[in-house]
């Protein structure tokens, strides 16, 4: 955040664009602060924390894109731009930059748990396909069509 003898007057574009910001940084710690205990559910396969933090962080995610789309259209706005001083462009553009890392970091996070969720998705679905194979196996040595008992039998039952 900058202190007060760096933000702009409370009217005008300056003002308007430094509240973007305000929002943009405060829905950033939001998402980061929830995200933060993602990896940690993944990684202890606690599916119901996973669901939860991703059902926290849609409305955050769906307000910081909102709130970005407002800071480009306001950016991309000559008129706009041309109201405000260079000093509180430049400040609001170095705050958007430090918006900017948090979001990669957080995205380059997000990969990582992607990873983790999709190698914790495979191990489960070799280790059902494996006690398919176990169950075709058993009832193969049994004479019954119901699972058998785990006990190895021989050809004589």
């Amino acid at each position: 955040m900058t202190d007060s003898a760096q933000k702009p007057s409370s009217h005008g574009p300056s003002a308007r664009l430094d509240s973007l910001v305000d929002q943009a940084q405060d829905l950033m710690g939001q998402l980061s602060a929830v995200s933060n205990g993602q990896g940690m559910a993944i990684e202890s396969g606690d599916i119901a924390k996973v669901v939860e933090i991703v059902t926290i962080r849609e409305p955050i995610v769906r307000g910081l894109v909102n709130v970005g789309e407002e800071i480009g259209a306001f950016i991309q706005d000559p008129k706009m731009i041309s109201k405000m001083s260079q000093r509180d462009q430049d400040g609001a553009l170095k705050r958007i930059a430090l918006i900017e890392l948090a979001m990669k970091r957080l995205r380059e996070q997000d990969a990582k748990d992607q990873g983790l969720m999709e190698a914790a998705r495979d191990a489960m679905a070799n280790e059902l396909a494996s006690m398919g194979t176990n169950q075709s196996a058993l009832r193969a040595y049994s004479g019954r069509s119901a699972t058998p008992n785990p006990i190895l039998q021989d050809r004589q039952g």
